[in-house]
């Protein structure tokens, strides 16, 4: 999806600027379009990797609260609580802003609540009717994702589920719908180094209303010295049921209080094809970590940026 913000004034001419309009109006249709099919509209702006940097959603632990695999917030000793910020923010041609809040708290020694909230928008997309002329305020877009959720641990095997409650505006239109997701994460396999982890995210009971994606991955270390210098690689795949999925090759590593990840992503929507570089850098230290991250654009459009900030309490 591509939006057009059109926010400069009448400075490089009439003609220039009723081909700007022309070009917002087809924009908003191909919009309006894409977004009939969606019961509860917004779905398409939480296909953004909110808080996951360059790691595969359903072994990302960067963020606390779990958002894309409840899993991966089960805390272990001695650590006690966590909560944490993330931000994503795409090219003006878009204006797509991603917030994320979460928190997670140790009940016993295997139990972890969580909870999150998630927020995304789009602004400045034009109102229009038959002709490219505009008809005043822009047209409000977004969705807001509100998940609590238990996480436990035992062994080499994490478990969660996640209940959720997502609402969204499109102009006029207001709805939401409830879901409910798992996820999985296993740290060895059979004995072997060899990780694996599943989940899904916006599973409906109502099919009909929501169209939920589902994720897998695994990896494994390719270089590993002590707890000094730790470099794994890996496969993940997704599919989101009615609009594509993806295939995405990557490798973490970890090097005293530093955390860097790279990865490339082959993805298919709407029978259409892109492929993307995700890149990704940490820091952590005395409980707190800080990350940024970099995603490319595709068709022409920039690449989109992420900050993260966590707080690990023991």
């Amino acid at each position: 999806m591509v939006v057009i913000r059109l926010t400069s004034a009448l400075r490089h001419g009439n003609v220039k600027y009723m081909s700007r309009l022309i070009f917002a109006a087809v924009v908003s249709a191909v919009l309006t379009t894409a977004v009939a099919a969606q019961q509860v509209p917004g779905r398409d702006l939480l296909e953004f990797p909110l808080g996951t940097l360059a790691e595969p959603q359903a072994l990302s632990s960067a963020m606390v609260a779990g958002l894309w695999n409840p899993a991966n917030s089960a805390l272990s000793s001695p650590d006690r609580a966590a909560f944490g910020f993330a931000g994503l923010t795409t090219p003006q041609e878009q204006g797509v802003q991603l917030e994320m809040v979460g928190a997670e708290y140790r009940l016993s020694a295997p139990l972890t609540a969580n909870l999150s909230f998630a927020d995304a928008s789009v602004s400045d997309i034009l109102r229009t009717e038959t002709d490219p002329q505009t008809l005043g305020g822009s047209i409000p877009y977004g969705t807001s994702l509100l998940s609590a959720g238990l996480a436990g641990q035992r062994r080499t095997l994490r478990v969660g589920v996640a209940a959720r409650y997502r609402w969204a505006t499109l102009d006029a239109d207001h709805s939401g719908v409830v879901t409910v997701d798992a996820g999985a994460v296993l740290d060895s396999v059979a004995h072997t180094p060899v990780r694996i982890a599943a989940s899904t995210f916006l599973f409906s009971p109502e099919r009909s209303r929501e169209d939920a994606t589902y994720f897998a991955a695994a990896d494994l270390p390719v270089l590993h010295r002590d707890s000094t210098l730790v470099l794994r690689g890996g496969y993940a795949l997704s599919h989101t049921e009615g609009r594509g999925g993806e295939d995405y090759a990557f490798a973490t590593m970890s090097y005293r209080v530093f955390d860097a990840s790279a990865g490339l992503s082959q993805s298919t929507a709407f029978g259409n094809t892109a492929r993307r570089v995700r890149l990704g850098a940490g820091l952590r230290y005395a409980g707190y970590a800080v990350a940024i991250g970099r995603e490319d654009g595709a068709a022409g459009i920039g690449a989109s940026y992420q900050f993260l900030f966590t707080r690990v309490i023991r």
